[in-house]
């Protein structure tokens, strides 16, 4: 084998660089290039190879996880328990046991194989760019008029065209854009070079087209709220600027016509949401119908749900027929009752937890916007998941459990000693 590819190969970077790579892989492998097995399994060959690196690393035994691990050990279990809760429908269960758990392993590979902070940062530009490139093609469906499924409508709407970019949909392409558009401004704010911050403000304002292209109300407002939230890092000055921002725009928006190009389309789109029209369509068959159905589907068994695979995802549309809950947190309630949805909720929080104190931890440092990106980017994801299934899309997951464990690691972890032990630069 040649040397070069034989160290790519053997190097745990070059696997983790093709996870970030996700969309633009599985869509070439799904939609271009098709080959039987190879497109449907490829990301879980990439993530074994990884599992194995990790566990290389682990019996090394130079690191400890964090508290977070009871968790994800308590999440684990319970999910276990809860497969063998149905043995009629145990094929159910088991892809519904997979389906929440397996891009959860991320987190494991992305805490034993950071090696600086140096390295995220690396990474985080590759995850940057890769999220550009899929906004771009989202800003280049507008502009070309590329009309969507009426699927995508919402109640009382007439909406021909919406950003989807090569993801599944305009809203999983708003939790994308909500998860690396904080990271790229992030990256902006921290540059030191007028072609830097030209190159980064670029990308953050594609971004942002793509975003606002998309219509995701759940992605405008999680979005929002993380902007006001992640303010108050950096101080009070700014934290009442963007509250003051966040206001005036809130009044500049009422005042503008709807007949305003783009931004009318905004209004029209929040306004929308908040007319008797609007919860009375979607109280009869839209998505406060599907949340309500999934509140009333935990009732019957409140602690412990219907089971893994059992309602509201993709698993249980296949398996017994039902709808997409849209939102994973209603669907972890009906699915693992009171208990999962607490446990989730926890690890999910645990993760952005562990942002927030690295980015505290960066305060004075050139490395603080990359933490604050971070931060602002796993709190949109955790919030926009109320209003979406966003955890059903494999490279979300993935993206959320691979940077959180990476955060972990950072936040917890002493690097100058852990790689000396291990023979690595800090």
């Amino acid at each position: 084998m040649n040397t070069n590819l034989k160290k790519l190969v053997l190097t745990p970077t070059s696997w983790i660089y093709l996870l970030f790579a996700f969309p633009i892989i599985d869509y070439v492998l799904r939609k271009i290039l098709p080959i039987p097995v190879v497109a449907s399994l490829w990301d879980d060959g990439v993530l074994f190879v990884l599992v194995i690196f990790t566990l290389i690393a682990y019996m090394k035994g130079n690191r400890s996880l964090p508290g977070i691990k009871h968790l994800f050990i308590a999440l684990f279990a319970f999910g276990l328990g809860l497969m063998f809760m149905d043995m009629t429908n145990f094929n159910a269960s088991i892809e519904g046991f997979r389906a929440i758990y397996q891009f959860m392993i991320a987190f494991f590979i992305g805490f034993f194989l950071i090696e600086s902070k140096e390295q995220l940062n690396t990474y985080l530009k590759v995850f940057a760019f890769v999220g550009f490139f899929v906004a771009f093609i989202g800003v280049l469906q507008v502009f070309l008029g590329v009309e969507t499924s009426s699927s995508w409508q919402g109640e009382n709407e007439n909406i021909t065209t919406r950003a989807y970019s090569i993801v599944t949909s305009p809203n999983v392409l708003g939790s994308y854009m909500i998860f690396t558009l904080p990271v790229a401004f992030g990256f902006f704010l921290q540059s030191n070079t007028r072609k830097s911050k030209l190159i980064w403000a670029g990308i953050s304002l594609i971004m942002l087209a793509a975003l606002i292209a998309t219509s995701s109300r759940g992605a405008w407002f999680a979005l929002l709220g993380v902007l006001v939230i992640g303010s108050a890092f950096v101080n009070r000055k700014v934290f009442l600027s963007i509250i003051a921002a966040s206001v005036l725009g809130m009044v500049l928006l009422i005042a503008i016509p709807e007949s305003t190009p783009v931004v009318g389309s905004v209004k029209s789109r929040i306004t929308n949401l908040f007319s008797a029209d609007y919860w009375e369509k979607s109280s009869d068959s839209g998505r406060v119908a599907r949340w309500t159905n999934a509140y009333h589907k935990m009732r019957m068994e409140p602690l412990f749900g219907a089971g893994p695979g059992h309602w509201g995802g993709a698993v249980g549309s296949r398996y017994f027929g039902t709808i997409y809950t849209d939102s994973y947190m209603f669907k972890t309630l009906a699915e693992t009752g009171l208990i999962g949805l607490g446990l989730m909720i926890s690890v999910m929080l645990g993760v952005v937890t562990y942002a927030g104190r690295l980015t505290l931890k960066w305060k004075n440092s050139p490395y603080f916007y990359t933490g604050l990106g971070l931060f602002c980017g796993f709190l949109a994801v955790f919030f926009h998941n109320f209003a979406e299934n966003i955890f059903e899309v494999p490279f979300m997951s993935t993206f959320y459990w691979l940077l959180g464990g990476m955060v972990a690691a950072l936040a917890t972890l002493d690097f100058r000693y852990a790689n000396k032990k291990i023979g690595t630069r800090s």
